[in-house]
């Protein structure tokens, strides 16, 4: 199997962990990228990763489910609830790290990975303690939540989140979220 991604660069990516986001070119045959995602990681693994997930999407939260999404390589704080329905990057898991007291809303998708045409591009995502996401957000790759954040339901987050800060919004821009909720 020809060498279409670098896994050299990947490997030294995935070690450091100061680097948020990284490009790395298509050397492949092909008109495009995506057309050999499966050299990243071979068919069996995203077989298994694919049938996990989507078991996991419909699972309720529980610490079960969390201790399954460990084992793919997410790093999970402890009472962290991931609703139902939400997806997370099954081709590199282990650039998500959620912290302590987390809560994805439902239907949430979190990208560690992006396609394009001659590119793959990946990028870390930090969800910081006592985070909020709401209902069917998508968080982008490369990007940080702060600490006591809250990301508006059916949010776009392309950006980081500053500590405390309340974002809604595609694209997220600050709101104040106390016009909308009470307490």
């Amino acid at each position: 199997m020809a060498d279409v991604f670098d896994n050299s660069i990947i490997k030294n990516f995935l070690k450091n962990p100061d680097c948020k986001r990284i490009i790395i070119p298509y050397k492949g045959k092909k008109l495009n990228a995506p057309y050999d995602w499966w050299k990243l990681r071979g068919s069996p693994t995203m077989l298994l990763r694919a049938f996990l997930n989507e078991i996991l999407r419909k699972a309720p939260p529980c610490s079960l489910k969390n201790s399954f999404y460990r084992l793919l390589g997410v790093k999970i704080g402890k009472d962290v609830v991931i609703g139902p329905g939400v997806s997370l990057d099954p081709l590199f898991p282990e650039l998500i790290t959620i912290e302590d007291g987390a809560v994805l809303g439902w239907g949430c998708k979190i990208h560690s990975h992006e396609f394009l045409i001659k590119n793959l591009v990946l990028g870390r995502v930090f969800i910081g303690k006592k985070v909020l996401i709401g209902a069917h957000c998508k968080i982008r790759m490369g990007t940080k939540v702060g600490d006591k954040a809250t990301v508006s339901m059916c949010s776009f987050v392309n950006k980081d989140v500053k500590t405390g800060e309340s974002v809604g919004g595609v694209p997220v821009k600050e709101i104040n979220i106390k016009k909308y909720y009470s307490g």
